[in-house]
């Protein structure tokens, strides 16, 4: 059969039609933005489909590491608490968000999508339960006893390894790019400068730091008692006592970040003598002049 046939016009129609669905379906993929798609995670129609084949979920409470969406479908559909949004960034590919529960609890949540528009990865955190879970001072120095206990064993290994092999001192990790601000005033160039820049500079990180906050920024950190800290000066005394109490051998890494432009959520997670944890999500919010003006800190000392 030649081209011009009629018995050739099906098959041409079909092919036509099969093309126009590809490009149909994924006009529509695009039409439904990352936070049109959270908002259904949280309080509308979910189902099994929103999540890929192999999806990942990890909390405090409920980790399923890969393959099984029908045990996340169930986790989501029978235990895991109700949550309503209350922020949600601008990012592309990923989002996140900021969520008050039923019980008064509150949250953040960071959620990545593949080119279909389904769930690939999701980390949330929740606060601790009641102030029993929660420290009075600074999160850091309470935990001092702990980390010197740990550092005091991690030394002594340390000490019977340099017998027997030579090892270069320690300098400690050094900004990425010697960047002395963001590439830009978007949200993700600024917490990235935040994370591989500003807190590793060696002179005067928090200086660095407060750079990028506004005067009335609000940070928040959800292992505290009194979470919030209000204005610049405020943080800045967070900070600096961050600063003091952290160990030197403790490192806060980035892992992933969406990219929003006026606000954007990382995860992240603490490396300290060989534990990789705790992780968290954080979640920041930029005014109108491109500096941070609101925070919050989800984590938990034992994810």
């Amino acid at each position: 059969m030649w081209p011009g046939s009629p018995g050739s016009l099906f098959p041409i129609r079909r092919q036509k039609e099969v093309v126009y669905a590809v490009k149909n379906a994924e006009k529509k993929r695009k039409l439904i933005s990352p936070q049109r798609r959270i908002q259904r995670l949280f309080v509308e129609e979910f189902k099994k489909t929103f999540f890929s084949p192999n999806p990942w979920y990890e909390s405090p409470e409920f980790s399923f590491p890969g393959g099984n969406p029908q045990k996340i479908y169930n986790y989501w559909m029978t235990t895991r608490p109700t949550r309503d949004i209350e922020r949600v960034d601008d990012g592309q590919n990923s989002c996140g968000c900021t969520w008050t529960q039923l019980d008064g609890r509150r949250g953040a949540s960071f959620v990545s999508f593949n080119q279909e528009g389904q769930v690939v990865y999701v980390r949330e955190v929740c606060e601790p339960q009641g102030l029993g879970g929660k420290f009075k001072d600074n999160t850091l120095k309470s935990l001092q006893t702990l980390l010197g206990a740990q550092n005091m064993i991690q030394n002594i290994f340390s000490a019977l390894d340099r017998i027997l092999v030579q090892e270069d001192a320690d300098e400690g990790p050094k900004p990425v790019n010697g960047l002395e601000a963001p590439r830009s005033g978007r949200a993700v160039d600024v917490v990235r400068y935040l994370w591989e820049e500003a807190q590793w500079d060696p002179v005067d990180p928090v200086e660095k730091i407060m750079s990028q906050f506004s005067e009335d920024a609000v940070y928040e950190d959800l292992t505290r008692e009194d979470p919030a800290f209000v204005g610049w000066e405020a943080i800045k005394k967070y900070q600096e006592e961050t600063k003091e109490n952290t160990p030197s051998n403790m490192r806060f890494v980035l892992d992933e970040m969406t990219e929003g432009v006026k606000a954007c959520t990382a995860i992240w997670h603490v490396e300290f003598n060989t534990r990789l944890s705790p992780r968290g999500v954080t979640y920041y919010e930029l005014n109108n002049e491109g500096k941070v003006c609101y925070v919050r800190s989800a984590y938990d000392i034992s994810f």
